[in-house]
């Protein structure tokens, strides 16, 4: 291990220290990842001192906290050039006491799971320059009894105990996933069971349960002993081009069918990425595109839509697709919009209509350019009044509770989506919406309390928004649907709609209501 750089996080305790010293015999140049960094700097003063290894140093890490991960990060940026192991073996058990991270996540799985996961994305580009390189995830047998419930992957009110066994999944599954990642790359990551341990990681077992614990414990390994399988995977020519493996007192091990499900891991690789707020250019380096941009849009804002518009049209020479993605859905609070709309209305109709004008010179300059708009078969239950148009900005009607409205906006954007597309015979530019299916997205997070209680059971029976992106994607990059227009899809086939929203003469007539309301000018983009 001489001239190599190592990561070892919970390193000034039980097995991380044990690892560290062993490393640091070896001639390689330590990073002790610490919370506590009295007892950090006290195992670092004791590791220099039997080693002789002056290049070991300690840096603060709280990997419950995502801020703390994010400065740790961009320090081992700032000062080292390679890193060539990554070990993730800081670890949080509790007994009964429920806490939360200061971002408000349950601290054993913000631990033991997210700050590990967040840690990884943030270091994966200096591991791909260190190539080969290994990352090394310390998980347990204890996996076993649990397993991962990706309805709830923050369970604050569930009991500490086995939420450390759900981690312990996580942790096995983020590695099989992370390997899936990494394939044609020269980085490998494994994980592994140290064995059960006497180390620090027991501290919080409250009594009486220290009583029989102290007798379980003699029946532990040594923290040496437990360190034996961390270093195997960090050094061992053995395992060099291994990748996605279980390890066991340094043997690979087998792993029990329901963990190997790659779907799952997938999932729960996609919800991560959103409790940890994965940004840009993390996205990046996980995708490896780097033609990823991000620009500030509130689509409830004609104002903050014009700004928007200004900016692309400044900037980008063509738009070959876009995608009304957002959206909006109140319970039963009535909100307006300083534009004086109704705030579902704003969100999820006007702001797209009025997009879709500012952009279309743009989308016309496109040898193939399409609009593709996330409608809703909820849509079947509203409809627009012919005879008082104004009721699509129904700001004084309160027995139009805003989550019918919700309803009518995805009713609206599907009249929308047949206008447009008439408007647009004749050019190169489609438009069709779709319903993506009932999705468990956080557009649902407005729902009051006691409905949300009914709806937790629901939600289990919603598509996950991978699956609910398919139509999108179907409908940007497939080649089958270059000359379709004014079509609305259910999984990726085009579904009849019903006569009341095909209404040709309500549906011209919403569109210039609509103009007037997101005020279009003369000199506006017309279609």
């Amino acid at each position: 291990m001489e001239g190599k750089t190592v990561v070892i996080t919970g390193a000034n305790s039980g097995i991380g220290k044990e690892t560290a010293r062993d490393l640091a015999r070896r001639g390689a140049r330590v990073i002790m990842a610490c919370r506590n960094m009295e007892t950090a700097k006290q195992a670092q003063d004791e590791i220099v001192k039997e080693t002789g290894n002056q290049n070991v140093t300690v840096l603060k890490l709280d990997l419950s906290s995502q801020a703390s991960v994010r400065e740790f990060a961009a320090e081992l940026l700032r000062t080292e050039r390679k890193l060539d192991v990554l070990i993730h073996n800081a670890g949080f058990a509790e007994t009964f006491r429920k806490t939360q991270s200061v971002d408000g996540i349950e601290f054993t799985m913000a631990t033991n799971h997210y700050g590990p996961f967040l840690l990884t994305h943030l270091l994966i580009d200096l591991l791909k320059r260190s190539e080969p390189s290994r990352i090394v995830v310390v998980a347990s047998e204890l996996y076993r009894f649990a397993s991962v419930n990706l309805n709830n992957l923050n369970p604050v009110g569930s009991l500490p105990a086995y939420l450390y066994y759900v981690s312990k999944c996580a942790n096995i599954m983020f590695t099989r996933e992370l390997a899936r990642r990494l394939e044609g790359t020269s980085v490998t990551v494994n994980c592994l069971h140290p064995g059960m341990i006497d180390s620090g990681i027991w501290r919080n077992v409250p009594f009486p349960l220290t009583l029989p614990m102290r007798v379980i414990k003699s029946f532990f390994k040594t923290n040496v002993e437990g360190a034996q399988t961390s270093l195997y995977l960090a050094c061992s020519e053995e395992v060099q081009g291994v990748s996605g493996k279980y390890f066991m007192d340094c043997k690979e091990a087998n792993l029990s069918a329901g963990i190997c499900d790659m779907e799952k891991a997938r999932k729960l690789w996609d919800e991560s990425a959103k409790i940890v707020k994965l940004t840009e250019k993390e996205i990046m380096a996980e995708t490896g595109n780097t033609k990823l941009l991000i620009k500030h849009i509130d689509v409830s804002s004609l104002t903050s839509i014009r700004a928007f518009a200004k900016e692309i049209v400044a900037n980008e020479p063509v738009i070959d697709v876009l995608i009304h993605n957002a959206g909006v859905a109140q319970g039963f609070n009535n909100k307006v919009t300083p534009d004086g709309l109704e705030f579902t209305m704003a969100t999820n109709y006007y702001g797209p209509f009025l997009l879709t004008h500012l952009l279309i010179d743009l989308l016309k300059k496109s040898d193939q350019g399409r609009v593709v708009i996330v409608s809703s078969k909820l849509y079947q239950f509203a409809s627009l009044n012919p005879a008082n148009i104004n009721s699509i900005n129904p700001i004084n009607y309160f027995s139009l509770f805003p989550i019918h409205l919700y309803n009518l906006s995805k009713f609206a954007e599907i009249m929308f989506t047949q206008e447009l597309a008439r408007r647009l015979q004749g050019t190169k530019v489609t438009a069709n919406c779709l319903h993506p299916g009932v999705i468990d997205t956080g557009i649902w997070r407005n729902v009051p309390f006691p409905i949300s209680i009914l709806f937790k059971p629901i939600q289990m029976c919603f598509r996950t928004p991978e699956e609910g992106a398919r139509t999108s994607i179907y409908l940007t990059v497939s080649p089958d649907v270059e000359q379709i227009s004014g079509q609305y899809f259910r999984g990726c086939k085009v579904h009849q709609l019903n006569r009341r929203v095909q209404h040709v003469a309500r549906q011209h007539e919403l569109w210039e209501a609509s103009k007037k309301l997101v005020k279009l000018t003369a000199e506006d983009p017309q279609i």
